[in-house]
C-alpha cells in the first residue's frame, strides 16, 4: 500500500495527519518526519504605536502572544489561532499574494506590523510600504532544519509510492537537499511557487492544490491516494 510522508513541524504534521486518517481512513499508513523545527522568539518589545498586527502563520500568533481588537491573517488556520488569543481577524482565506490584496481592499489607517519567521517570501511589509501604507515587521520565530528521520529515508529509498505533501518552498529544499529518493513520488504542492522553487526530483505526479491551505492541499493528497494506488497495483512501483 502507499504511504504517505508528513514533513511539516510536528504539530502541524500531526494535525494534518488526523485529517487524512478521517478522509482516507485510520489504516492508511503515514510517516511524520519533521524537516523544519519551529523556535518561537517573542520580541522583547513591541512597537507602541497602535499598530495592527499581520500573521501568515500560527507561528506569528504564538510568538506575538494575547491581544485584542483587529489583525489580519492569512488564512483560516492563522485566523483561528489570532481568535483564540483574542483578536478579530480579518482573513484572506488564501496566500500572502490575497493577504496583501485583502489588506489593500481594506486600507487601514493605523501602522501595520507583520509577525514573520526569518525565512519568508513576497516581502510583505515592503509592498505594503509601497502600496502607501506605514507597515514594519518584526522576526519572531526561526525554521531550523532537521535532519531527515532513518524511517523516511527508507521510506523514501524503497519501492512503494510515496506521497509528499510539500507545503512551502522552504521545506520542499529543507527534504530533497538531503537526498534524492528512488521511491515512485506523487507529490502535493500547496502552490504553484513550490513547485517551481522547491528543488522537486523526478516525480511520476505532481498535483497543485486548488487553494492554498489545508483543505486545498487535503484534496490534492486524497486525490493522489487514488492515483498512488493505481500506480502501486499496475507495478510501476515495484
Amino acid at each position: 500500500m502507499p504511504a504517505i510522508l508528513l514533513t511539516r513541524p510536528s504539530d502541524d504534521a500531526q494535525r494534518f495527519g488526523d485529517q487524512l486518517h478521517a478522509r482516507l481512513g485510520r489504516d492508511v499508513a503515514i510517516v511524520v518526519a519533521p524537516v523544519l523545527e519551529i523556535q518561537l522568539h517573542p520580541p522583547a518589545k513591541l512597537p507602541d504605536d497602535g499598530h495592527i498586527p499581520v500573521f501568515t502563520s500560527r507561528h506569528g500568533v504564538a510568538a506575538y502572544g494575547t491581544g485584542q481588537g483587529a489583525c489580519f491573517t492569512v488564512g483560516g488556520a492563522t485566523a483561528l489561532a489570532a481568535r483564540q488569543a483574542g483578536f478579530s481577524p480579518l482573513s484572506a482565506n488564501g496566500d500572502a499574494e490575497a493577504l496583501f490584496q485583502l489588506i489593500c481592499q481594506q486600507r487601514p489607517s493605523q501602522p501595520l506590523l507583520h509577525l514573520r519567521g526569518t525565512h519568508t517570501t513576497g516581502a510583505l511589509a515592503q509592498r505594503l510600504q509601497q502600496a502607501g501604507f506605514r507597515a514594519g515587521e518584526c522576526v519572531v520565530y526561526r525554521q531550523e532544519t532537521r535532519p531527515l528521520s532513518p524511517e523516511a529515508q527508507q521510506l523514501l529509498l524503497g519501492a512503494r509510492p510515496v506521497i509528499v505533501p510539500l507545503f512551502s518552498p522552504r521545506s520542499a529544499r529543507a527534504l530533497f537537499d538531503q537526498m534524492q529518493p528512488t521511491a515512485p513520488l506523487c507529490i502535493a504542492t500547496m502552490s504553484g511557487a513550490v513547485a517551481q522553487n522547491g528543488h522537486l526530483p523526478r516525480h511520476h505526479s505532481l498535483r497543485v492544490a486548488k487553494t492554498p491551505d489545508a483543505p486545498g492541499m487535503l484534496d490534492a493528497v486524497c486525490d493522489l491516494w487514488q492515483l498512488a494506488l493505481a500506480l502501486e497495483a499496475g507495478g510501476q512501483g515495484r
